[in-house]
C-alpha cells in the first residue's frame, strides 16, 4: 500500500535534508542494540526508514522480533529537530538484495545490521514551514498597522 500523504512527504523531505540521527532502541533483552549515530539510507512511500546500525557480535540473528525504537534528527547549526518513533525490525540479507539502493550502500560486516523502522509518531520543531506569500503580506500589513515599531508608537489615554 502506497501512501500519498502531505505529512509523509514533509517527513521524507526533512529526513533527506538532515540524514543523520541518534538511534535508540528499546529491547528488553541483554542483546540490545547500542545507542549510536546512524545515517538514513532510504525512506519509502509506506513510511519505513532504512539505516545501518552496529550490533556487537552475532546477536542480530537472535533479535528476530519487532522492537520499539527512536530516531532523533538534529540539523547542526539550526534549531531544526525531528523526533521519530516506531516499530523496527532487523532486515536479513535475503530481503536486502531486493532493493538496489540499500544493497549499494551495504557493509559486509557481522557487526553492522540493516534496520527497517516504520514511522508511528513524529515531532518536528525548528524552522517554520514556508508560508504562502499572500498570507505573509497580510500578516505583515496587520502587524504594521496594529503593532507599530518603537519609533511610531501611539499612546492612548
Amino acid at each position: 500500500m502506497q501512501i500519498n500523504d502531505t505529512h509523509l512527504v514533509f517527513l521524507r523531505d526533512k529526513i533527506k535534508d538532515i540524514r543523520v540521527a541518534l538511534f535508540k532502541s528499546e529491547i528488553n533483552s541483554e542483546l540490545s542494540l547500542p545507542n549510536n549515530v546512524v545515517e538514513t539510507i532510504h525512506t519509502d512511500n509506506e513510511g519505513n526508514i532504512f539505516f545501518f546500525t552496529s550490533c556487537n557480535g552475532n546477536y542480530a540473528a537472535q533479535i528476530n522480533l519487532p522492537f520499539y525504537a527512536y530516531l532523533d534528527y538534529h540539523k547542526k547549526g539550526t534549531d531544526t529537530r525531528l523526533k521519530i518513533s516506531g516499530k523496527a525490525v532487523i532486515v536479513n540479507e535475503e530481503k536486502n538484495a531486493a532493493d538496489p539502493e540499500i544493497e549499494e550502500r551495504g557493509i559486509a560486516s557481522r557487526s553492522v545490521v540493516l534496520v527497517k523502522m516504520k514511522i508511528m509518531q513524529a515531532e518536528f520543531s525548528g524552522e517554520p514551514v514556508e508560508e504562502n506569500t499572500w498570507t505573509r503580506k497580510i500578516k505583515s500589513t496587520f502587524n504594521h498597522l496594529f503593532f507599530p515599531s518603537s519609533e511610531q508608537q501611539y499612546i492612548f489615554n
